[in-house]
């Protein structure tokens, strides 16, 4: 198993693993639980674990909501860390400023928007009435963009207020910010995706693209998307490229964006099952899945050893190093800074 994908298991075995438990004694018995392992036919040689709803103490709930919480960004840019930040837990606490979105649907399945807030010193701020979604580059800047029914917007860290970027107008479901570029992308609620440039007054179609439902960019500017068909596809400067490997007719998918660790591919979430997707066409499937009644709606895996997860109206906060040896290969990698990531990143870009 490469590095990447045994990486890439042990952020989801945080979920489980790493929830804070009530006392010593009950810990290593909830920890037990929330995880049942079994042979999976799918997956040749590694076992496949169950993560079940015993994983949701009250203990790591660092915000309760009144609606479903269905998306969760956390900026890693300057707006939270300085550009020697490393993942080690003491790097980042509950003053780290997190951006997330509610919603709720009615009979027939519509959305209704119920606003985005920002979580700030440990308090929420509605910022936008129809805020969908939110982008922060991977770079020096404080930059967040918001997505919104009526346009793009962009966060004043200052004012702690959402204020109108650009000159779109659309009405915009998903949003994507490139690093060390002016370059955003925006989801229309139509299903379109266009480049907007040039401080938001430039919005060119992207027509290759074609009934886009969700998009997220990697750290190396890789933009993913599924369709309506629910299957994953990779844009390059060549086109579209299809994702292989993966379930042909999944009920229910998800693009996450990957912890900043991993600069090259994501995590996709087709049905209960997690899998790791590539800009080369490909995809793995990790050995972790969720029980339908457990799985999160939404992810903040951004920071790699903080995480953040929303499930039945609340966040949950939790630290993944915290059970994880000193020393070892898989902490190494989770601290690793982030001026070096860019680099690395940059070169890949470059190559």
């Amino acid at each position: 198993m490469n590095l990447l994908k045994t990486f890439s298991l042990f952020l989801l075995l945080g979920l489980a693993v790493s929830a804070p438990a009530p006392d010593k004694s009950e810990e290593s018995k909830e920890s037990k639980e929330s995880l049942e392992s079994n042979e999976s036919k799918d997956s040749g040689e590694y076992d496949q674990s169950t993560i079940t709803k015993k994983i949701y103490y009250d203990s790591p709930v660092v915000y309760k909501g009144k609606h479903e919480i269905v998306n969760i960004i956390v900026p890693l840019n300057s707006l939270n860390f300085d550009d020697e930040y490393e993942g080690d837990d003491t790097s980042i606490d509950r003053n780290t400023i997190l951006f997330f979105v509610e919603s709720d649907e009615d009979g027939a399945g519509n959305r209704i928007d119920k606003g985005l807030y920002v979580l700030k010193d440990g308090k929420a701020k509605k910022l936008l009435d129809n805020g969908r979604d939110a982008a922060a580059s991977f770079d020096n800047s404080k930059d967040v963009f918001f997505s919104a029914k009526d346009g793009i917007y962009k966060y004043d860290p200052k004012e702690n207020i959402a204020v109108k970027y650009g000159t779109v107008t659309d009405s915009i479901i998903g949003i994507a910010k490139e690093n060390a570029t002016d370059v955003i992308y925006i989801l229309t609620e139509d299903h379109n995706l266009y480049k907007v440039t040039e401080d938001g007054q430039k919005k060119v179609k992207m027509d290759d693209v074609v009934g886009a439902r969700e998009i997220i960019l990697d750290y190396s500017n890789n933009l993913y998307f599924y369709d309506e068909n629910k299957q994953p596809y990779f844009v390059n400067d060549d086109g579209v490229k299809k994702i292989v490997g993966l379930p042909k007719n999944p009920t229910s998918v998800r693009l996450i964006r990957p912890p900043f660790a991993i600069d090259n591919g994501a995590l996709f979430i087709s049905d209960n099952v997690a899998y790791l997707i590539y800009p080369n066409g490909t995809s793995e499937r990790t050995n972790f899945n969720f029980k339908s009644n457990a799985k999160p709606s939404a992810f903040g895996l951004e920071t790699t050893t903080i995480h953040y997860y929303a499930y039945h109206k609340k966040i949950y906060e939790y630290n993944v190093l915290s059970r994880v040896p000193s020393g070892s290969t898989i902490q190494s990698t989770a601290t690793r800074s982030r001026s070096s990531l860019k680099a690395h990143s940059s070169h890949f870009m470059h190559s």
